[in-house]
């Protein structure tokens, strides 16, 4: 009788620990995995992905481009330091090559490891985007990822492409996850992506243009069906007659720019196709008419940045006059983002539009008589006081590029600040931050911080009048049908689909068709060049 009363011992914490431990190895391991058909799927697709990009991974003799990027690479591995140069595009590959060599030794294989691991990664950043393109939607767009000729090609190749693919979706899923939720870390998410993907490849500048012109676009349709902005139209008329100033000053200057080049570009070419050097019978070429057209040619220049100056004067007093209603549009905020931060990188557009170089680093030397006998004090107070010293020195260009790189630095900074001053300096802070580590090689070369915020604009800007590859204008109307295909196939349809029910997500089809656009029309950009910015040498 006592025993049945007696209570049983308590079991000790080792005990109770045994007990779980055993209560797990004693489950289904299918049903401790609570995987269900999508993520069988998604599983399936990164072992096929796994198969598809690490077999016979080194075994293929590397091509021309990826010599160049190991063999950089080896020697920041080898302790020789890697200083960027815009030819070879961001230094994060060269990073990131460099770190699987010192875990894995440098060979074939251990070079197109980390692109490889980037490419299975990308199979699964669709499964972000099921809240918007379905689970369906996300399975077909991670299954096009897995069979794609170029990502397939590109995850087996030392080059930038996947990993700017791979930040241009994190910024694309960071801004709809911002515009469901605005909460601030999808803002620092967005911040580090940019950053990442301005340190990996220019096509950044056209991926920004692709996502900041949809965001306009969508802000402005918002505006004008908010009952607020129809009634307070008066508000912004003064600011919007300063913006229509701002585009008239800059439609002059290009106008007269192409007027005062004009002439010489005529004579210079009839006498070449004639096929004479110089006439010798012609009267002796008027010195001061070529200065006059020089001269007229440079007002017209600083017509253009004036203008743009008085632009974007009268953009920012038509967004002061909407605020506080502006914060309530999470649109509002990305934009002074993209803005901000992509502001000073496009200053070397206008050191271009001015006639200089924006790749001339150089800085002028003023050398004194007699300086040899002089302290180093005499020599400075005497720079300072000579009035030559002071010409050679703003001639020189990299005061040239720092004195646009300053305001725009100045412009990006105060206007931040105005926006949100603690959220617009954690971002800014995250950006500089990756910005400033990878192109300074981690502090090694810090003239790598210029070449990369002023020099990776400038080298392609400059690109533009040499038409590398010579590629014609239709070049991705004969390449996309052929490798891509699929893509293009479900794109046309999706596009047709939504001109007749308009319930198909707008975003991808404006986001296809522009990227197509800007692609297609990437050739034709030199024309622009060459007869409107002109060439900075020259």
């Amino acid at each position: 009788m006592t025993e049945l009363t007696i209570s049983p011992e308590e079991s000790t914490p080792a005990e109770s620990k045994s007990n779980i431990l055993n209560d797990v190895l004693q489950r289904p391991f299918i049903a401790s995995l609570h995987l269900d058909w999508e993520k069988a799927i998604y599983l399936l697709f990164i072992i096929i992905a796994i198969l598809s990009r690490f077999w016979g991974l080194g075994d293929r003799v590397m091509s021309h481009d990826e010599s160049l990027h190991t063999q950089f690479s080896y020697q920041y591995y080898d302790g020789q330091g890697y200083n960027h140069t815009p030819l070879m595009h961001g230094p994060f590959l060269f990073h990131i090559t460099s770190l699987s060599y010192w875990l894995f030794g440098a060979s074939d294989f251990s070079a197109r490891l980390p692109i490889a691991i980037f490419g299975i990664i990308l199979i699964l950043i669709p499964y972000f985007l099921r809240s918007w393109i379905g689970r369906i939607g996300a399975l077909f767009a991670s299954f096009f990822f897995l069979i794609s000729p170029y990502v397939t090609y590109y995850s087996r190749y030392i080059r930038h492409d996947v990993y700017v693919i791979m930040w241009a979706l994190i910024i694309f899923i960071a801004i709809w996850y911002y515009f469901r939720e605005r909460k601030d870390k999808y803002l620092y998410w967005f911040g580090a992506g940019l950053a990442l993907m301005f340190a990996t490849k220019e096509v950044a500048f056209i991926y920004v243009a692709i996502f900041g012109s949809y965001l306009i676009i969508r802000l402005l349709v918002k505006l004008w069906h908010a009952p607020w902005f129809r009634n307070n139209l008066v508000q912004i008329r003064t600011p919007m007659l300063v913006v229509l100033a701002g585009l008239i000053i800059v439609g002059i200057g290009l106008a007269g720019q192409r007027a005062a080049t004009k002439a010489p570009e005529t004579a210079e070419t009839t006498a070449t196709t004639e096929g004479f050097a110089a006439d010798p019978n012609a009267e002796p070429t008027d010195t001061a008419e070529t200065e006059n057209q020089g001269n007229l040619e440079t007002i017209m220049r600083w017509s253009q940045i004036i203008g743009i100056g008085v632009l974007g004067l009268g953009l920012f007093l038509t967004i002061r006059a909407m605020r506080p209603e502006l914060d309530e549009y999470p649109e509002f905020d990305l934009i002074i983002l993209f803005t901000t931060l992509i502001l000073p990188m496009v200053s070397p557009l206008l050191t271009t539009i001015a006639g200089w170089n924006p790749r001339d680093y150089n800085l002028n030397q003023c050398i004194l008589d007699g300086q040899e006998t002089m302290s180093s004090l005499s020599i400075l107070f005497a720079r300072m006081g000579n009035a030559t010293c002071w010409e050679s020195y703003f001639q020189s260009g990299i005061v040239r590029s720092g004195f646009f790189l300053m305001i725009a630095l100045i412009i990006s900074i105060l206007l931040g600040l105005w926006w949100n001053r603690r959220r617009w300096l954690i971002i800014a802070v995250i950006f500089y931050a990756f910005f400033t580590l990878l192109y300074t090689s981690m502090f090694t070369n810090m003239g790598g911080f210029t070449s990369g915020i002023i020099g990776s604009l400038g080298y392609w800007l400059e690109q533009q009048a040499v038409q590398r590859g010579s590629q014609p204008i239709f070049y991705y109307l004969i390449v996309v049908p052929f490798y891509e295909f699929l893509p293009l196939i479900f794109s046309i349809l999706a596009v047709r689909l939504w001109t007749q029910k308009k319930n198909t997500n707008e975003v991808l089809g404006y986001w296809v068709i522009l990227l197509l656009l800007m692609f297609l029309l990437f050739s034709f950009a030199n024309w622009v060049y060459i007869n409107t910015i002109g060439d900075p040498n020259s």
